[in-house]
C-alpha cells in the first residue's frame, strides 16, 4: 500500500501584523497615544509623573472593573491621560516640534519616496527654531525675575546709615542671633572669610561661637570702634574695639567694610581678620 500522510507538525505560531493592528480604531488610537508620549516626554525634562498618572488612571479602571465595558479601551484611556500629563508639563512649540519629528519618522519610514520626509525635515526645522527661541525667551525671563527678586530682598538688608551697621552686628552677636548677622548684615563675600576668622565651618556656627564668649550683652554693642570713611561708605576696624574699661565686653571680630548695597541700605561686604 502507498505510504500515509506525513504526521502533522506542530502549528506555526501567528505573526504579529503591523497593518492588521494599525486597521483598528483601537490599535491605531493606542499607536498614536504611544508615539505622542514618547516624542513628547524629552521636552518635559523626561518626568515621570505622567507615567505614573496614567499608571494609576489604569489601575482605578480595573478596579472599577470598566475594562469590560471599556471593550479594551482602558489602556488608551491610561495612555491619554499620560499625553495630557506631559502637555501641562509642556509648551505649543514642544507640542509642535514633537509633531514635526513624528512627522519625519513617518517620512524616514516610506523611502524612498522622500516627499514626507521633506515636509517634516522643514516642519523640524521651523518649530525647532520656534522651540529654541521660546526657551530662550524663557530663561531671560526667569533671571531677570530673579535679579528683581535679589534687589528686592537686598533693599530689607542691612542699616540705614554705615555708622549702624556694626552695632547691629555686635548687638545680634551678644544676642546669639544668627540669621540676623548672616542673613541681613553680611554680603555673600564676606561670610565665609568672617566664619574662618573663628575657625567655623559656617557663618552661623561662627555667631555662635562668638555669643559664647561676649561677657556683658548690652556693653558689647556700644564699642568704640576706630572707623574711615570711603566713598561708598566706610572702614571699620573691629580689631581695635574699646569699651571704656581694661575689662573687654566681648571678642574683637576683624576689619570689616562697609558698603551700601541699595539705596541707604547698608551691609558688611568685604571681611578680614584681625
Amino acid at each position: 500500500p502507498p505510504p500515509g500522510p506525513p504526521p502533522p507538525g506542530p502549528k506555526a505560531r501567528p505573526r504579529f501584523d503591523w497593518r492588521r493592528l494599525i486597521r483598528s480604531p483601537r490599535g491605531a488610537a493606542g499607536l498614536a497615544i504611544t508615539a505622542a508620549a514618547v516624542l513628547l516626554w524629552p521636552f518635559s525634562g523626561l518626568s515621570w509623573i505622567p507615567w505614573l498618572a496614567g499608571l494609576g488612571a489604569l489601575v482605578v479602571l480595573r478596579l472599577l472593573r470598566l475594562d469590560g465595558p471599556l471593550r479594551g479601551w482602558d489602556l488608551p484611556l491610561a495612555g491619554l491621560v499620560v499625553v495630557v500629563g506631559l502637555m501641562m508639563s509642556t509648551g505649543p512649540w514642544a507640542w509642535a516640534l514633537a509633531a514635526s519629528i513624528g512627522v519625519l519618522l513617518a517620512g524616514l519610514a516610506q523611502l524612498p519616496w522622500w516627499r514626507l520626509a521633506a515636509v517634516g525635515a522643514v516642519l523640524c526645522l521651523i518649530t525647532g527654531v520656534g522651540f529654541a527661541f521660546t526657551t530662550v525667551r524663557q530663561q531671560q525671563q526667569a533671571a531677570a525675575s530673579y535679579a528683581q527678586l535679589q534687589q528686592e530682598s537686598k533693599a530689607d538688608q542691612g542699616a540705614p546709615r554705615p555708622q549702624s551697621v556694626l552695632p547691629s552686628m555686635l548687638n545680634r552677636i551678644a544676642l546669639g542671633s544668627p540669621g540676623a548677622v548672616c542673613d541681613n548684615l553680611l554680603a555673600e563675600p564676606a561670610r565665609a572669610p568672617f566664619a574662618a576668622s573663628v575657625g567655623q565651618p559656617d557663618c552661623a556656627a561662627a555667631v555662635m561661637a562668638l555669643a559664647a564668649r561676649v561677657s556683658d550683652r548690652i556693653l558689647y554693642a556700644q564699642a568704640n570702634v576706630p572707623t574711615t570713611p570711603t566713598p561708598t561708605g566706610l572702614e571699620a576696624d573691629a580689631c581695635s574695639m574699646d569699651w571704656g574699661s581694661t575689662t573687654p565686653a566681648g571678642p574683637q571680630v576683624g576689619h570689616l567694610t562697609i558698603e551700601a548695597v541699595a539705596p541707604s541700605r547698608y551691609v558688611v561686604t568685604g571681611f578680614r581678620p584681625c
